[in-house]
């Protein structure tokens, strides 16, 4: 079976690696493999006990920033950019929005001038790796003395990244671990999937399954389906039937769901998607009159927490999210840390968030929402990592200055 003790239990509780808790892989379905940091003798090994347990969910190369000993000369006020591709989700708008607020309030406090400088194109298509690369050029040239980046492909924009960083330009990475060779990338990433879809696969246990991924050549989206690669060798009773593209978007999601299924009929186990697009899933699922399979809730919100609260008593799943206000805090506040030479200590500040199960997701849920709602998780702005959390990652504490 791919179940166990170690795995998800009754009550859907996890333990996973990179959750803080120190679960190391298993050879039990349902726990998330630890897959690095491919470096352990590197700077990792200098790290505290409690971040060397967060970042074995950290595939890649773990190196030390080099914001950690380059000064920036920039004085406060500073002058801050956003590049996203085209706002698919309430997620996206939502760090749009906050990050407006923080740059607000920032501003107030002496430490920004002038407004958020943003490039984001009106739609998917015209997202695109040479429109962004354009957008952080223009932006250096610009006088802008940081770039919060959502991208739509990392391997190909690392060039233009490390371009800026060279110029004296940080590059903060807005839930996207950095590709190889991006050196100058100082990234915030949630790993809000790592133990949704560990919990999804202990309770799926046996079958066939769907992969959702997000958007093609996105950096958080392969080392996302590689996590789900790796736990998935320990779930020889679960079986990859399909892999489809749903770009981070309800809408197509659902679309290429309900192809899937109506070409498809045997039903599904379970599906493992990578972030936001749960509730188009569960709308594909019934639109063709299937029983909604266990779905990792990766990224959820507010319309398919409540579709679950209001199933609990015969739905049982693994979320993890964050709302986009929460993550605009982070981001910002990361990148006023950096522009301040508070000198984070590696390139990714990979920070977990409290994994969603049967047992606590009536603090997260709000009841009676349509699952189309467009309202995402509740909490304060500092839900995900407030000021205390991020003093871990960077050499000097505490927070930004004017001063």
């Amino acid at each position: 079976t791919c179940s166990s003790s170690t795995s998800t239990s009754s009550s859907g509780s996890t333990a996973t690696a990179g959750s803080g808790g120190g679960a190391a892989a298993t050879s039990s379905c349902g726990t998330a493999v630890a897959v690095g940091p491919k470096n352990p003798d590197g700077v990792y090994s200098s790290l505290s006990p409690e971040l060397k347990k967060i970042y074995t969910s950290y595939p890649d190369d773990l190196i030390a920033s080099p914001w950690a000993t380059t000064k920036i000369t920039a004085k406060p006020p500073w002058k801050i950019g956003y590049v996203a591709f085209a706002i698919t989700n309430p997620y996206n708008q939502h760090v749009l929005d906050g990050l407006k607020q923080q740059f607000a309030d920032a501003k107030a406090a002496g430490l920004v001038t002038g407004s958020l400088v943003t490039n984001i194109p009106a739609t998917m298509a015209a997202s695109t790796a040479e429109q962004q690369i354009s957008a952080i050029q223009q932006m250096v040239r610009q006088g802008v003395n940081a770039i919060i980046v959502l991208p739509v492909d990392s391997v190909a924009e690392t060039p233009a990244i490390n371009a800026a960083g060279k110029a004296g330009v940080p590059v903060i990475l807005a839930d996207t671990p950095p590709a190889p060779g991006n050196n100058y990338a100082v990234s915030a990433w949630t790993q809000n999937q790592v133990q949704a879809d560990a919990g999804a696969l202990g309770l799926i246990g046996k079958g066939n399954i769907v992969i959702v991924k997000g958007i093609a050549g996105n950096q958080n989206d392969v080392v996302l389906y590689n996590q789900k690669i790796a736990n998935l060798k320990n779930c020889p009773d679960i079986h990859v039937a399909a892999t489809l593209y749903g770009n981070w978007d309800e809408g197509t999601a659902k679309t290429v769901v309900s192809q899937y299924i109506a070409s498809h009929p045997q039903p599904l186990a379970g599906v493992l998607q990578d972030g936001g697009m749960m509730a188009g899933i569960v709308q594909a699922f019934e639109a063709n009159g299937q029983k909604v399979p266990v779905i990792a809730d990766g990224q959820c919100g507010g319309g398919d927490l409540s579709w679950w609260l209001q199933h609990k008593d015969t739905y049982k799943t693994v979320g993890g999210c964050i709302n986009g206000f929460q993550g605009a805090y982070t981001y910002f506040n990361v990148t006023l840390r950096v522009l301040d030479n508070k000198g984070p200590k590696v390139n990714i500040l990979s920070m977990p968030i409290t994994p969603i199960t049967n047992a606590n997701l009536a603090t997260f849920a709000k009841p009676g929402l349509p699952l189309s709602s467009q309202e995402e998780v509740g909490g304060p702005a500092t839900a995900w990592c407030d000021n205390t959390c991020l003093d871990k990652y960077f050499i000097t504490p505490g927070a930004a200055s004017a001063s």
